[in-house]
């Protein structure tokens, strides 16, 4: 079936509605009986137009959106839920979803909110050796300025990758870069 402008005009305003990629690709192809063989002809126009493949991202992240903001609403705003005596309405009560609530903390602020954090532990036994011996070298500033800008540059890109491989924090440069 040919990738029509009419097509990726559906598939986008269905992605738009629910960000269902599938879905979105079967509104936009009702005349193919695969349930899926129709997706493949979207992603490869996606894969080969710039401009669809910007437009869909769109889509999806407005979907997104408008899921995170129906998430917001039902655990903060809380949503009205009919209430009814011997089959008669007589008003309604105000529910709130805690359970929308913690994940939606959970998705803000998962330092404090994420328990579901992995410790994973290796046991075992390295052994290496090695026939050079350790030389402990201390840099100084004035050191560091004999080395060639390039090579400088380069010392202070691998000093930054060990702090960050070791876990600490970022220390700001006694050398300006540049």
């Amino acid at each position: 079936m040919e990738m029509t402008p009419e097509r990726k005009e559906i598939f986008l305003r269905e992605l738009r509605r629910h960000g269902i990629i599938l879905a979105a690709a079967r509104a936009a192809s009702p005349a193919t009986d695969s349930r899926t063989a129709c997706v493949s002809s979207f992603y490869w126009t996606r894969n080969r137009d710039p401009e669809f493949a910007a437009e869909w991202d769109t889509a999806l992240a407005e979907a997104s959106a408008d899921v995170e903001l129906e998430i917001h609403r039902r655990a903060v705003e809380g949503y009205e839920e009919p209430v009814y005596q011997k089959g008669e309405l007589v008003g309604t009560i105000t529910r709130y979803s805690d359970r929308l609530l913690e994940l939606r903390a959970k998705g803000l602020m998962p330092d404090r909110y994420a328990v579901e954090r992995k410790d994973v532990r290796v046991q075992g036994k390295i052994e290496h050796d090695h026939q050079h011996k350790a030389v402990l070298l201390e840099l100084r500033p004035e050191d560091v300025i004999l080395l060639p800008e390039d090579k400088r540059e380069t010392l202070l890109e691998l000093l930054e990758e060990i702090a960050e491989a070791k876990g600490d924090e970022p220390v700001p440069h006694l050398l300006e870069r540049g």
